[in-house]
């Protein structure tokens, strides 16, 4: 017989754990988020989490598990071998005094509190025949080793199934009960499993807000003390670009935690290094999360070790503020087994959504029921964005979110205290040629947006033919060039910089980057994303002169840069709909508020029919989703719409041959994590993305092959393709039929 019962094998870095040792370890947790966030859960609902967390790790008590986390040595003889490990969390039930719970709590509360323990690690389904002769036979003789530290039955029964049934969770008052139980269960389990906080205390950040106020010589403006006074609210606003809205976000999250969620990655970075580096958060307290964190991190790291834990804290989203990409948090609405972690948090949490009009009809739909599901089970939201589609408020009503939303829009004003002007639009109908883009003065900020890589690579070297210097930036430069490509545009692209310049880009730069070029010319995708190409020009300054500095291209009967493919445009029935109504606009100065107007005509389901693709796509993944019940399996969601995959251009490979292999031949041998990470991100440099069609079309040696593959694991390859790529154009293809916001 043993003389402790563990719920942790020992390591080379720490001892064995028993079970109540981790138990304890769990319920200390417990304390310190109950004093970081005492509103995230009812009194009620507190002490329920308690007991759940009392007796989730109760089940390791029996024979097949102590011997799994012993020695061979330490190991007794299992009297029942023929019966297979029942997983742990069934077992618990068996130990826990259910009529003394039901007596105490109720009925409801004690299934609640069953479910949680029961369904807290996501297993096979329990084989009750085997279940019942593991608790009768095996469960009884641990007993006196668990009642000197738990209050439990004197003898384990196996009673406890009706107790377990999800039916019991179509209620929806249950089931949010449910989640956010069992899901701080799991937040807490985790954190005390590899000893990290379950959550880090916010740090003031209000404070902060004011001192950095003080030290520019600002006051809150309009928006800002809109939502620093009504910060209780959700909220939809309206508001021109460069207003500040992210200062109004951050007072509006006051010292709640929050979860600040942008489009791009670039602006994600360029938010975070403001947050660290402005207004004075610690890299503690502030999380980065998105898909190419561990090299973002390792950049900020002033040559010191990667730290793990922090990367391990924004990962949890354990901190007061985490600026991440949406699909990072918003995965939750497929209500797959063990979504409750993620949804438990946002209960407690204000999200923070940037530019909800840049994303897909498909994931637009997520965000939309997602924030119903966030808005019932206690948190709140913030949308910010110049321009919104009636689409989303239609939705959001529909389902009724509860939201304010100020029937006038905030707008920036000049010194004179007037709304700003800054643009002036000429609508040209034909195809954007350099031809026409040389009949205007160069010596200036100079931004070219086109709609696709192609016509991007195109337009550079027309340029450079002409002997104009130009630099390009788009999405098919291996990671070591876009960085530095990113870097200089953000340099020209700064306010206070004097020099001047000529950008070619794709829709990279359309949202949340901030830069302020002097002149656009950009082909017509649609009008919201038009207007966020604008937001780049004349950012924060009136533009008082009376000829352009919008040159807006649509092309023939299909837009500009589009060759033969319709469907290469976000939804040709939104180009066509948005060229018909932006030339009523043409030659004038467009204010903020005729930008306002033209998203209401151009986005709203009369003025797109019932054959728009874009609503279409939109309705029919709502009422999917909206009707899906929790734990379905089948069908989960893919929030990506454009699946990429990382690939090394052979051309880099030779280049850089020796160093890649080197590398390739240090991730074969065992090595610490840290080590392992900084070796990844140092070969990733060399990787580009391309989309499935283009690796898929590799793979069948149209116009590419792969030559080899750089296995890194049994999870990351990077395959290395005859794709053609160069340090100035990027990755090149013969044929470019899919690359729209690339």
């Amino acid at each position: 017989m043993f003389e402790k019962l563990l719920a942790k094998s020992a390591t080379k870095t720490s001892a064995a754990q028993t079970i109540i040792e981790h138990t304890n370890h769990l319920i200390k947790k417990w304390e310190i988020f109950r004093e970081i966030y005492p509103n995230a859960l009812s009194k009620k609902d507190w002490t329920i989490l308690l007991q759940a967390v009392t007796y989730h790790d109760l089940g390791k008590a029996n024979t097949k598990f102590q011997n799994k986390v012993r020695t061979i040595e330490e190991r007794i003889e299992d009297l029942f071998p023929e019966i297979d490990e029942i997983p742990h969390n069934y077992l618990s039930c068996a130990f826990m005094p259910i009529k003394n719970l039901i007596t105490y709590y109720g009925k409801e509360d004690a299934t609640l509190l069953i479910l949680a323990v029961y369904y807290h690690h996501e297993r096979a389904e329990q084989n009750m025949y085997e279940s019942g002769d593991e608790i009768k036979k095996d469960l009884q003789k641990y007993v006196s080793l668990l009642n000197n530290d738990f209050n439990i039955r004197e003898e384990p029964k196996f009673d406890y199934r009706k107790f377990t049934d999800r039916k019991f969770l179509k209620n929806r008052e249950h089931l949010y009960r449910f989640v956010r139980i069992k899901g701080l269960l799991n937040k807490l389990d985790y954190a005390a499993s590899g000893d990290y906080e379950v959550e880090i205390p916010p740090e003031d950040l209000p404070q902060k807000m004011k001192k950095y106020f003080d030290n520019k010589k600002r006051t809150r403006n309009e928006l800002q003390d809109y939502l620093y006074t009504l910060q209780q609210e959700n909220h939809i606003v309206i508001a021109s670009t460069g207003i500040g809205k992210t200062e109004a976000a951050l007072w509006w999250l006051g010292n709640d935690k929050g979860i600040f969620t942008l489009p791009l990655k670039v602006s994600i970075n360029a938010i975070y290094d403001r947050l660290i580096n402005e207004i004075g958060c610690s890299k503690k307290n502030t999380g980065l999360l998105h898909s190419g964190m561990h090299a973002e991190y390792v950049k900020r790291a002033d040559e010191q070790d990667l730290d793990l834990i922090t990367i391990t804290h924004a990962k949890n989203l354990s901190m007061p503020l985490t600026v991440t990409t949406i699909d990072q948090i918003i995965d939750f609405v497929g209500l797959y087994p063990g979504f409750e972690m993620k949804l438990a948090t946002l209960a407690y949490s204000k999200i923070i959504i940037d530019e909800i009009q840049m994303y897909s009809a498909r994931l637009a739909a997520f965000i939309v029921l997602g924030l119903k599901y966030v808005t019932d089970i206690g948190g709140k939201f913030l949308i910010m964005t110049a321009t919104l589609p009636p689409l989303f408020i239609e939705a959001l009503k529909r389902l009724e979110v509860p939201f304010e939303k100020r029937e006038d829009p905030f707008l920036k004003f000049n010194a004179n205290n007037q709304p700003i002007k800054r643009h002036f639009m000429q609508i040209v109908e034909k195809d954007l040629t350099i031809e026409e883009i040389l009949k205007h003065p160069m010596e200036q900020k100079v931004l070219i947006i086109v709609n696709t890589v192609t016509k991007a690579q195109q337009l550079y070297k027309e340029f450079e033919e002409t002997g104009v210097k130009a630099s390009l930036l788009h999405s098919r430069f291996i990671s070591k060039h876009r960085q530095e490509k990113e870097d200089a545009i953000l340099a020209l692209g700064n306010k206070d910089c004097l020099n001047t310049g000529i950008w070619i880009t794709t829709q990279l730069v359309e949202a949340s980057v901030d830069i302020d070029f002097d002149i656009l010319f950009t082909e017509l995708s649609e009008a919201s994303g038009l207007f966020q190409r604008m937001g780049r020009i004349y950012r924060t300054r009136d533009y008082v002169e009376n000829i352009p500095n919008i040159y807006v291209f649509t092309g023939g009967p299909l837009p500009s840069g589009i060759a033969n493919n319709k469907k290469s445009v976000v939804d040709f029935t939104i180009f066509s709909k948005s060229k018909e109504v932006l030339l009523q606009y043409n030659n004038q100065l467009i204010d903020e508020k005729i930008k306002m107007k033209i998203v209401e005509q151009v986005y709203s389901r009369e003025a797109l029919g019932a054959e728009c693709e874009y609503i279409q796509t939109f309705d029919e993944t709502l009422a999917w989703y909206e009707d899906l019940l929790p734990y379905q399996e089948e069908n989960k969601p893919t929030l990506r719409d454009i699946q990429n995959q990382l690939v090394i251009p052979y051309g880099v490979y030779r280049e850089n041959e020796l160093e890649i292999e080197n590398m390739k031949n240090e991730l074969t041998k065992k090595l610490e994590l840290k080590a392992k990470i900084d070796f990844l991100i140092e070969l990733q440099k060399f990787t580009v993305p391309i989309a499935t069609w283009a690796y898929d079309n590799a793979r069948k040696r149209k116009n590419g092959e792969i030559i080899s593959t750089i296995r890194v694991d049994r999870y990351t390859e990077y395959p290395v393709v005859t794709y053609q790529y160069t340090e100035e154009l990027g990755l090149i293809f013969a044929n470019d039929v899919d690359s729209f916001f690339h």
